[in-house]
């Protein structure tokens, strides 16, 4: 067999560059640092004898000889990754580490509920991610994603996991009085002293942003925030009122609900997998768990 004279991780890293059209992309999306990326360019340019980008002021611009290596890798790059995927088809045993990466709101309704999937699925490991941004399950990103909508991609497949209410809540220290009756719910949210906790412009299109957005137009939020479970902590340090997922806000301690459930903002949660992996046993384990414990929630 002949040896080839590049390795395979430099092609990789040459793929996200060529993608990304620099350096500091490329770090970015593989978790490298910048250095090493022009380190491994470097050396694959050396091995082809070839140079694969022109260094140009608006960033990096492939060569004929970049174009010509990127035909031909990203074929390879995408067989590899349908050979990572079929590869965990190969065990039989409900073992193993399964990625889960899920919107911040989902993180809050399902960790109340590790405990019972741990006890249920001792052999596997949960790795939870956090994030905005969409996994690639192609990728191995991740196993599972757990988003507000179904997907849209090819061979990726998506069942109801639950539905998530929200409401209003507050530190249980907080002054600001509970809607004492159903009917008076909308002039209670209309109330221009509320010290509200909302969403910045850039996580506007949040369910809760956007339904706040849309019918409490004349709500200036006192504190803006980019990540939910920073509302959860500024409502417990009492220092305003703001919308959680009714089950994560019903669950703590620390708060104290002040409404019912918001008429009109109801998201589902849908659980997404691609084709090629949701026989893995390991996998199909934690897609039964989930769907039985979170399904409980809303029976």
């Amino acid at each position: 067999m002949l040896k080839s004279p590049y390795d395979w991780d430099d092609i990789r890293v040459f793929l996200a560059v060529y993608e990304t059209g620099s350096f500091s992309g490329a770090a970015r999306d593989l978790g490298l640092s910048q250095p090493t990326v022009g380190r491994r360019i470097k050396s694959l340019e050396e091995a082809l004898n070839n140079r694969l980008f022109e260094r140009l002021s608006e960033g990096l611009s492939p060569t004929e000889s970049g174009v010509m290596l990127a035909s031909k890798a990203f074929p390879m790059a995408e067989a590899a990754e349908d050979l990572n995927r079929q590869s965990a088809l190969l065990s039989a045993e409900t073992v193993g580490t399964v990625r889960v990466s899920m919107n911040e709101q989902a993180g809050m309704l399902l960790s109340g509920h590790i405990a019972k999937i741990r006890a249920a699925l001792p052999g596997i490991e949960l790795e939870l991610i956090t994030t905005h941004l969409e996994a690639s399950l192609s990728r191995r990103e991740a196993d599972l994603l757990i988003r507000f909508c179904k997907p849209k991609q090819g061979n990726l497949y998506g069942q109801k996991l639950t539905e998530m209410p929200f409401a209003v809540f507050s530190s249980i220290e907080g002054t600001v009085p509970a809607v004492k009756h159903e009917e008076e719910l909308g002039a209670w949210l209309w109330k221009k002293d509320h010290p509200w906790i909302g969403w910045d412009e850039e996580h506007s299109y949040q369910p809760d942003a956007a339904w706040m957005k849309a019918t409490l137009k004349s709500v200036t939020p006192a504190i803006r925030i980019s990540h939910a479970m920073m509302m959860q902590t500024l409502l417990q340090k009492n220092l305003g009122i703001g919308l959680l997922p009714s089950a994560a806000g019903d669950a703590d301690p620390q708060l104290k609900r002040l409404t019912p459930d918001i008429p009109g903002l109801l998201n589902n949660l849908y659980l997404i997998v691609h084709g090629d992996l949701r026989f893995v046993p390991a996998i199909r384990s934690v897609m039964g768990e989930m769907l039985n414990v979170l399904a409980k929630t809303t029976s």
